[in-house]
């Protein structure tokens, strides 16, 4: 191939660039307003600002903190007015007290939901909290226990409250908590129980004070049970100290006797491969893509004597750019992984099927099919695994670079960019007019006239 249809495939490339920044601006842009519509993160998985619709239909990410406790009672101060009299006055005084022990079982269940081009880690929870309250004091108190639902928001089904063998019933402003007194004599101890059933969104965190602060816990013991495993730890959560596989999924446990500590306890559901973040990240990495299969196609053409045109070349990057334009719009309406086999189906059947007619089926299947294998479909295979993409692509290019040295090594260079370019299928198969067939060629060896012999001498 001369440079002048070199330049020409390099415009066919520069073109083809163009338009898959084009294409994945579209879905970034797509992706942001299903965001700003459903009032989602950017990229994380956290909400930006707000009630969002997700948080409406379903919930959002719940965080329970434990019952707050404390022992009120009144004192008798001598105080002196004006005039110099003392004067008794009563104070309302209020005591912090600790639970004495606290029982936790936690039944998470991931349920994705999605909604056009994003999926939503929303989960079901079963909350069952058993807490014991002792009086350390040396006279009888009362004391007060306050329970609070993790968000205002969200529904809450099942709602037990139970102290000791009386069933405490919400009512009133509960956005607030539920404050419940019990009376306590030096050494009583009650049983208090408190269950929910509930939906929430991406995390589920247990908080052991009703502020952020640091504070004392005794006899603590929670188990999580989820039903996946992919499952993560929120900031500022304490590891658990036992866990274990049960089915699909995990049994985790946090057990401490005497606890001081401002972190929690919890969970992170699974973040769901994001169709529009990834169609779009597909489309931006797309030329490199195709800069493999161009300069792989030219190699081998120039090496094995089949040269394409660089017409044929606008129509290869065509069946690159349909695999990512089918995919952005598929996984609209489809799993992410059914949509790329699909998208990926189309592309190398529109590629094979093509050069097989200037070329032939063996260099359609072997060569070009082959090659789009590795740089289209592999190349985009590894944006389904986080955190090995660029390492999986950068493996690929290495093997690629160490193929084509091998088979390369031994090629006279000058001798193959200075054979005549032959067309790439047989000529009677191109229309127009055909060459004449040689003709035999004519010696240019003068020629030698035979003379008659003359006539023989007569007698006299």
């Amino acid at each position: 191939m001369n440079a002048k249809r070199i330049a020409v495939v390099v415009v066919i490339y520069v073109l083809a660039s163009i338009g898959w920044m084009i294409l994945g601006g579209v879905t970034s842009y797509r992706t942001g307003e299903a965001r700003n519509t459903l009032g989602y993160g950017a990229g994380d998985g956290e909400f930006t600002s707000g009630r969002s619709t997700v948080e409406n239909l379903w919930g959002a990410a719940q965080l329970q903190h434990a019952p707050v406790v404390w022992s009120s009672y009144t004192e008798q101060i001598a105080t002196k007015n004006e005039k110099g009299k003392t004067v008794m006055t009563t104070v309302k005084r209020t005591d912090p007290a600790v639970l004495s022990s606290s029982r936790l079982n936690v039944a998470i269940d991931s349920d994705p939901r999605r909604k056009g081009l994003l999926w939503y880690s929303t989960y079901k929870v079963k909350f069952a909290g058993s807490y014991v309250l002792t009086s350390e004091l040396a006279a009888k108190r009362t004391f007060h226990v306050k329970f609070t639902f993790p968000a205002n928001q969200v529904a809450f089904n099942n709602v037990e409250i139970y102290v000791g063998d009386r069933r405490i019933s919400p009512s009133g402003d509960l956005s607030q908590g539920l404050e419940v007194p019990i009376d306590l004599d030096p050494g009583q101890s009650v049983l208090i129980k408190f269950a929910y059933g509930s939906q929430g969104l991406d995390k589920w965190e247990y908080q052991f004070t009703e502020d952020s602060g640091m504070s004392s816990v005794r006899d603590f013991d929670a188990t999580i049970a989820t039903n996946c495993r992919d499952i993560d730890f929120p900031e500022k959560c304490l590891s658990p100290t036992d866990k274990k596989t049960v089915g699909e999924g995990w049994t985790l446990r946090w057990k401490y006797g005497d606890l001081v500590s401002g972190s929690k306890v919890g969970v992170s559901m699974p973040q769901p491969l994001q169709p529009g973040p990834l169609a779009s990240r597909l489309s931006l990495f797309a030329p490199v893509s195709l800069l493999f299969f161009f300069a792989v196609l030219l190699i081998l053409g120039t090496v094995s004597g089949v040269k394409l045109h660089p017409v044929h070349y606008l129509f290869l990057a065509a069946t690159f750019f349909s695999f990512h334009l089918l995919f952005s719009y598929l996984v609209d309406h489809m799993y992410p992984f059914p949509a790329f086999l699909i998208a990926s189906a189309v592309s190398l059947l529109l590629t094979i099927t093509y050069i097989r007619l200037p070329v032939n089926m063996r260099f359609a299947v072997r060569t070009a099919g082959f090659w789009q294998l590795i740089f289209l479909v592999l190349f985009a295979y590894a944006f389904f695994f986080e955190g090995y993409t660029g390492l999986t692509i950068t493996i690929g290019a290495i093997l690629t670079l160490a193929a084509m040295m091998q088979f390369t090594g031994k090629v006279n260079w000058d001798e193959a960019f200075a054979r005549p370019e032959q067309p790439s299928r047989p000529p009677h198969l191109y229309p127009g007019p055909q060459p004449a067939p040689p003709q035999q060629p004519v010696s240019s060896a003068p020629t030698t006239q035979q003379t008659p012999p003359p006539p023989p001498p007569t007698a006299g």
